[in-house]
C-alpha cells in the first residue's frame, strides 16, 4: 500500500512537472544575481580626470540637480534644452533589469554596480528616455528618465556626468575632512565622494 502510494505521488510530480511552461523551466535572469559582470574597484582620482561618473547630486553654479526631478526642470537650471539621445520606450521590469544590466556592461565598475543596483531594486515599469546636455568647458551630462505611464511626470533616476579629460596628475585631494577630490578650473570642480556630490562653478573665482 505504501509502495503504491508513493509511486502515485510520484506520478503526479512527474505530471505538474511536464506541465509547466516551457520560461518557467530557463534559467533565471543575470538581473537576479548579486554581481553578474566583474567590476573592479573604482580608482576615483583617474575616475574624475577622464571616465563617466554616476553622481547623485550636481551642483552647476549653486543650482542642484538632483534624482526624481523632471527633464524640463533640469533645462531651467542649465539654461539649455536637452538632446534626445533615446525617445521614449515602454519597458518592462525584466526589460529595464537588462537595460540597467548593459549599462553595467559599458562602466563596469563597483561605483556603478551599486548605483545600478539601487535602482533595480525599485523595480521600475513603464516609459524610458534618455535625455543629453552639452555643458561648455565642463563635458556632458546625460540624465536617464522614467514615468510609470504617459499620463505621469516624468522623473530622472540616474545621472551620467563625463567631463572633459584631464591630466591625473590635475586631480587633487582636497584638504580638511572627508575625502573630497578637486580639478582646477575655470570651470572648478570639485567630487565629495562621501556624498556623491559634484559641485561645477564656471564663475571665476569659484561658487
Amino acid at each position: 500500500m505504501r509502495r503504491d502510494l508513493l509511486a502515485c505521488l510520484g506520478l503526479v510530480v512527474l505530471v505538474l512537472a511536464s506541465a509547466r511552461p516551457a520560461a518557467a523551466l530557463e534559467p533565471p535572469s543575470l538581473c537576479w544575481r548579486d554581481y553578474p559582470i566583474p567590476t573592479p574597484a573604482v580608482n576615483y582620482e583617474k575616475a574624475f580626470a577622464s571616465e563617466t561618473l554616476a553622481p547623485g547630486t550636481i551642483t552647476v553654479n549653486g543650482k542642484s540637480v538632483t534624482t526624481g526631478i523632471a527633464e524640463k526642470a533640469i533645462d531651467g537650471y542649465l539654461g539649455r534644452a536637452a538632446t534626445v539621445v533615446e525617445d521614449w520606450q515602454q519597458r518592462s521590469e525584466q526589460e529595464q533589469c537588462d537595460y540597467l544590466l548593459d549599462v553595467l556592461r559599458r562602466h563596469p565598475n563597483t561605483m556603478h554596480l551599486y548605483t545600478l543596483g539601487d535602482i533595480k531594486l525599485k523595480k521600475l515599469t513603464g516609459l524610458f528616455r534618455v535625455a543629453e546636455w552639452q555643458l561648455p568647458g565642463v563635458g556632458t551630462l546625460r540624465a536617464f528618465l522614467h514615468k510609470s505611464s504617459a499620463a505621469e511626470p516624468d522623473a530622472a533616476y540616474l545621472y551620467h556626468l563625463t567631463l572633459l579629460a584631464v591630466p591625473l596628475d590635475q586631480v587633487q585631494r582636497k584638504k580638511g575632512k572627508g575625502y573630497v577630490l578637486t580639478r582646477p578650473g575655470p570651470p572648478r570642480i570639485e567630487w565629495n565622494i562621501e556624498s556623491n556630490r559634484i559641485s561645477i562653478s564656471t564663475r571665476a573665482g569659484g561658487r
